[in-house]
């Protein structure tokens, strides 16, 4: 499978890269924007991800509630450096999804290393799928409202212009998704259709189904994040991580990659587990007095656990052997005690 790395980062190798996507849960705000850019640094993520959106780019005649709708969207245009620039000194990755061409400019007059096409773009907007095919940069494609024929011709755009550093982001736009609408099956039939990294876009509630995304094979765990979910946002939703459940689900992910690239050795088992082993290992103990020179029998013996003695798998060693000295019951029978 192809490797699309990230400021240094493999996606598609063992880790997982982890968006927490405020979206626009910012309210406009610069302080309430710099401050989920800081607890999602502090929750473990890799990058944090806003939304290019400016209502005069995107509409000719919007009626009242688009209007209104949209102007709660809208990301300032001067803070793609602003916020760039705070995330360079907070460690994290910026970007953001371009919705209009000029947003494209923007984002790379700030140097973003990496771009999201959403869904809404793929499926209708090809010129901006074009623009950012040509910048040879990794990009994400969100996959919610995306047809497999739209997916494709996406994937042949990028072909096209020899950039191969494309990501599929399998994606609900249910909000929330219920679990029987989630469908995670599609990881891996993406992961089959294009051989490159697969991610899931995790629109349900709470952090299991995003678990269950990175067992089954997802590359990229992109969340909807907010730092309250008392927010008079959009995105600021039962469906949004707040600070504590981004933390857990940066936890829970590191675990599970952990525990899927450990060996797959069976050759040996752990020493822990071999301790185990061995304190419940059968031993051959006398069930009777043996006489010096006996001769024993299976009716001389039984088995029970102990750390020490002749295990009950080398039952040959005892039976058939005469005794070396006297034996008493219920006393192990040890090596030296057969001849």
């Amino acid at each position: 499978m192809k490797i699309v790395t990230v400021n240094g980062f493999k996606i598609g190798g063992d880790r997982t890269y982890i968006i927490a996507d405020i979206g626009s849960n910012h309210k406009q705000d610069l302080t309430l924007a710099k401050e989920s850019i800081d607890a999602a640094a502090e929750s473990g993520a890799n990058a944090i991800k806003f939304q290019s959106i400016q209502l005069k780019e995107l509409y000719l005649y919007p009626d009242a509630k688009t209007t209104a709708f949209i102007k709660r969207l809208e990301f300032p245009e001067d803070w793609h450096g602003l916020l760039k620039e705070y995330c360079d000194k907070r460690g994290i990755i910026f970007f953001s999804s371009p919705t209009y061409l000029r947003a494209v400019d923007l984002l790379e007059e700030v140097n973003v290393p990496i771009y999201k096409l959403a869904s809404a773009q793929i499926g209708t907007f090809p010129q901006i799928v074009e623009k950012v095919a040509a910048l040879n940069k990794p990009t994400l494609f969100s996959t919610g409202i995306a047809a497999y024929d739209e997916i494709i011709k996406a994937v042949n755009i990028f072909k096209r212009h020899i950039n191969d550093k494309f990501i599929i982001l399998h994606c609900n736009s249910i909000y929330p998704t219920p679990p029987e609408k989630v469908n995670l099956r599609l990881i891996q039939t993406y992961k089959y259709m294009f051989d490159h990294p697969v991610g899931f876009s995790d629109h349900t509630n709470g952090t299991h189904i995003a678990c269950a995304a990175v067992c089954l094979g997802a590359n990229v765990i992109e969340k909807h994040f907010t730092l309250d979910r008392n927010l008079d946002t959009p995105d600021s939703n039962s469906f949004a991580s707040d600070p504590p459940e981004l933390k857990k689900l940066v936890t829970e992910i590191r675990a599970i990659e952990v525990a899927k690239n450990s060996s797959d050795d069976r050759l040996t088992i752990q020493p822990e587990e071999q301790e185990f082993k061995d304190g419940i290992t059968y031993r051959i103990v006398a069930q009777k007095q043996i006489e010096k020179d006996e001769l024993i029998t299976v009716d001389h013996i039984r088995y029970l656990r102990n750390k020490d003695g002749i295990n009950c798998k080398q039952l040959e060693l005892v039976i058939g052997k005469k005794a070396s000295k006297d034996i008493k019951k219920d006393e192990l029978i040890l090596y030296n005690d057969v001849t």
